[in-house]
């Protein structure tokens, strides 16, 4: 038949068509920063109206017109120059009157001005500005536009010998031009312009960028590069690969911007660590920065690889993040093993004995983390080290909770399925075989206080509560089987 003989033209039309209609309905923005004011950001934005409502990602829930706060002079024009209306709508929302499926320009500015804001997370989660240059997340910066899923490109104009760090992947030659695979990575992304320096560790398929601000900061360049390698390839023995994203998405890349301030403070945003550093601060002031780098890079496996279904395990993701944490800083040297037991009362068992919800509040609420930080992340790193001490008591060190952690990544790793609460109590029980569903209903889906004592020292440890503190000393001689248990509890 005729038709089958003419199926390369086909072919070839459907080709021209496809890009033909996605270049027709790109997405494109220009962001200019001027020597003159680096504290104003100009946004131009180029795409087909496809919807008539522009919005902002969530976030400054604590300002009426959340990140609309900090936007002003906006603009649209018709592709023949003619001003359109733009009629603004609550919660960081706008509407364009006019008629749809035309490629329309907007214009905006954003003022750089969010540090005379209270904010609940900190600023290190928004946007701020130094003597080196600007701090954006994308949330505060971009207004989001339909696109059909498509990809968006972003390019830069920045003061003469300014650099810029972002999460994106460059696009073709030209200098600061950077292609975002979708919204979610545009609005989920930070960036640092200026005259920062930067550290990049590549591992298989994945990178590792730190875009470093201040003399402080940039004095210690190759501690964050030697702490950076030295977490990363123990993350990687123990998962077994670098992270991967939902749905079978490339991850080459996370960035992590980090600037000295006034005071110590972290946030992960969607895969990109924000930090700030005290630059007068105390060795346990470094110490914490440390911690919250180690803490939210492991969540691109424990949060961000394997996802739980909801809430009831945010125990889980934050309390065993905390654990492993806690193992790499001591792989690495951080902590000694006084320092470590240390820390499990200093920190975790203190914030845990004292959180109002003791007693009332089951660790599986974890709608309640933000409020009650200590039943859920220092009480769900005490349910890592019980379950870690029974699975090993029970098998002689053959298995630890180390094999649930390989177990999930390699299941749900670059998928969109989820765990469930109810495949950990599953999982645990298999890998001690002991049902824990007793342990579950009093510790997780309970509010009984978990005895972490009394599973310390079943490792062989010397612990117990007094003066309502967990003293923890190590002991003379033990049982080879408890010392390797005690040993994988440190992560050796």
């Amino acid at each position: 038949m005729k038709i089958f003989k003419n199926w390369k033209l086909v072919l070839l039309l459907l080709f021209v068509f496809h890009n033909a209609h996605a270049k027709a309905s790109k997405v494109s923005y220009s962001v200019s920063i001027d020597s003159n004011n680096p504290e104003l950001a100009t946004i131009q934005v180029s795409y087909v109206l496809l919807d008539n409502t522009l919005t902002m990602a969530p976030g400054a829930n604590q300002l009426p017109n959340r990140w609309a706060t900090f936007v002003h002079n906006l603009r649209a024009f018709s592709e023949d120059g003619e001003s359109l209306n733009i009629e603004q709508l609550p919660s960081a929302e706008w509407r364009v009157h006019s008629p749809l499926e035309q490629r329309i320009t907007l214009t905006y500015d954003v003022k750089l001005d969010h540090e005379e804001h209270e904010w609940s997370s900190g600023i290190d989660a928004a946007a701020y500005a130094n003597d080196l240059g600007v701090f954006y997340t994308g949330r505060s910066l971009f207004i989001l536009v339909p696109n059909n899923g498509g990809t968006i490109d972003v390019d830069f104009k920045l003061p003469n010998n300014w650099g810029i760090t972002t999460p994106w992947n460059a696009r073709g030659k030209k200098q600061f031009s950077y292609t975002a695979d979708n919204i979610t990575a545009l609005s989920e992304s930070i960036l640092f312009a200026g005259l920062h320096e930067e550290i990049s560790i590549k591992r298989k398929n994945f990178e590792l960028v730190f875009a470093l601000g201040g003399d402080e900061i940039i004095a210690q360049k190759e501690e964050f590069k030697t702490l950076a390698e030295s977490v990363f390839d123990y993350y990687i023995d123990l998962m077994g690969g670098t992270p991967r994203l939902p749905g079978g998405r490339i991850f080459s890349k996370s960035v992590v911007v980090i600037n000295s301030s006034d005071k110590t403070d972290g946030e992960g945003i969607g895969n990109n660590i924000s930090l700030l550093i005290d630059r007068k601060g105390d060795p346990m002031s470094k110490m914490i920065s440390r911690f919250i780098f180690s803490h939210e890079f492991f969540h691109l496996w424990n949060g961000k690889s394997f996802i739980p279904e909801g809430d009831s395990t945010e125990w889980f993701r934050e309390g065993i993040t905390n654990y492993y944490t806690l193992k790499s800083m001591h792989n690495f040297g951080l902590l000694n093993d006084q320092s470590y037991l240390g820390i499990l009362n200093d920190l975790f068992y203190q914030r845990y004995r004292t959180d109002e919800g003791i007693g009332k509040i089951p660790m599986s609420n974890g709608a309640e983390k933000h409020d009650h930080w200590g039943i859920i992340s220092g009480g769900g790193l005490f349910v890592g080290i019980a379950q870690d001490i029974i699975i090993r008591s029970e098998t002689k060190n053959t298995k630890t909770l180390d094999d649930l952690m390989r177990g999930l990544f390699q299941k749900y790793g670059g998928t969109n399925e989820t765990y469930s609460l109810d495949e950990l109590l599953s999982s645990l029980s298999a890998y001690s075989g002991l049902d824990q569903t007793d342990f579950f209903n009093k510790y997780v889906l309970g509010a009984d206080r978990i005895p972490i004592d009394e599973y310390l020292s079943m490792a062989g440890l010397e612990a117990k509560i007094e003066n309502e503190n967990l003293r923890i000393t190590m002991p003379e001689q033990v049982s080879e089987v408890k010392e390797k248990m005690i040993r994988g509890l440190f992560g050796y």
